[in-house]
């Protein structure tokens, strides 16, 4: 597939980090050949969103390079975008824009699909109004134009919006309808015993690949931002526990408060988890890491997530020295009492990533028990193998004496199995 050429526009303040670099990779994700880029350091500008002289120099640019299209970071109003597309007489896309449209194409799952496009239908609202009243201007330049002719088209607008607000509502109720099938089997995996792990970061910080690497999932790895859209849960081997590890969305700076919105039944998975392990991407500058971990935490603090226990993993040190990795760990806020470094593509330092959040839950009680040989017995002992965590078990001529770490579900059920007095709680 040929990629369309696009000039890349970012106006930020002096107080603004450059994120010229991060807004080129979201454009090579959505697949557009960059040849041309202005990092303009400016206060906004009511009209073009930038000044009318680096407007008239862009289109100077614009005229001799003939770019497809031009990518402005951060954020245009409707009618900023409709006068620089006259101005410079190219289709201008925004950062959000462009983020909807690396969505659309890693959107899998129908609900990632509707989530994006109700995401898009409100984003374009205002796009839409004032598209159609530009046209009715354009239509009725010359002479005032009468009663009739504004009626019908503000007629059309208005069908214009009631379609769109007919399809949000629609996508709406099937989005609270998967929402409640989602917290239906949350409900379902809560009664089972099972503790909730999800896997956060900033985009791309390699949490598909540590969610792969820890429960041997398929989720899709790549080289791309925003690769993640649906939420994949596995069970994770941790004796004595039943834990569902999630991957989730990614994370960026200044994501739109529409983009939060709707991908709030993914996100769900991040604010109701009982351990957050926070991916953080070891091959940034300390500067660049820090700035992506404040925007988590800052993702964190929208979606009400605040109060869950987070375990830090510090990735791809594989490709660091001791140093480096050192210097990294310290400069992550103090806040961050658990940080272990890790590779999840080469699997290191996992063990004592599992450790952590294993330290992070509730403790294991430890039970003496008493089964009776037989197939009961036996039964009993191969299931316990599977939910507890077995410290010794011991064969003697009347029965099997088992010394085990054990959740509460599972003492419970062991308590209405065995006759009384076979199930004993050991001190601490």
């Amino acid at each position: 597939m040929v990629e369309a050429t696009a000039l890349l526009v970012q106006r930020r303040t002096h107080q603004q980090p450059d994120l010229l670099s991060e807004f080129k990779a979201l454009a090579a994700t959505a697949e557009y050949d960059v040849i041309g880029l202005f990092d303009i350091v400016s206060a906004p500008s009511a009209r073009y969103g930038i000044r009318s002289g680096k407007a008239e120099e862009i289109k100077t640019w614009i005229e001799i390079n003939k770019p497809e299209f031009v990518l402005f970071s951060p954020h245009l109003s409707s009618g900023q975008v409709f006068r620089l597309m006259e101005l410079w007489e190219t289709e201008v896309r925004d950062r959000t824009q462009l983020i909807l449209e690396i969505f659309d194409k890693h959107a899998r799952t129908p609900q990632a699909r509707l989530q994006i496009e109700q995401a898009r239908l409100r984003y374009e609202l205002p796009f839409e109004r004032h598209q159609i009243r530009m046209r009715l201007q354009k239509e009725h330049t010359g002479d005032r134009p009468v009663a009739e002719q504004i009626g019908a088209g503000e007629d059309l607008l208005n069908l214009r919006m009631q379609q769109i607000r007919r399809r949000l509502a629609g996508i709406n109720e099937k989005l609270q309808d998967i929402t409640e099938k989602q917290a239906l089997k949350k409900k379902r995996r809560s009664h089972a015993g099972f503790i909730e792990v999800t896997i956060a970061g900033y985009t791309n910080a390699g949490k598909s690949t540590l969610h792969k690497a820890l429960t041997g999932s398929n989720v899709e790895i790549a080289d791309e931002l925003f690769t993640t859209l649906s939420t994949k849960a596995s069970e994770l081997d941790m004796p004595g526990r039943r834990v569902v590890v999630s991957d989730s969305v990614g994370f960026i700076s200044d994501l739109p408060t529409s983009l939060i919105q709707a991908f709030n039944t993914t996100l769900m998975e991040v604010s109701d988890a009982d351990v957050i392990i926070l991916v953080v991407d070891a091959l940034d500058s300390i500067e660049e890491m820090i700035r992506k971990v404040k925007a988590c935490l800052e993702t964190f603090n929208e979606i009400g997530a605040n109060g869950i226990s987070v375990v830090t993993a510090l990735n791809k040190i594989d490709l660091l020295n001791e140093e480096e990795i050192e210097e990294r760990i310290n400069a992550l806020p103090d806040t961050f009492s658990k940080i272990v470094p890790i590779s999840a593509h080469r699997k290191t330092n996992l063990n004592l990533l599992i450790e952590s959040v294993k330290e992070q839950l509730p403790r294991l009680q430890r039970y003496e028990i008493i089964l009776p040989y037989g197939d009961v017995g036996m039964s009993l002992l191969s299931w316990l193998h599977d939910e507890g965590d077995i410290v010794s078990e011991n064969y003697s001529r009347e029965h099997i004496e088992v010394i085990a770490n054990l959740n509460i579900e599972v003492a419970q059920k062991l308590d209405r199995d065995l006759p009384a007095g076979d199930l004993r709680r050991l001190a601490s």
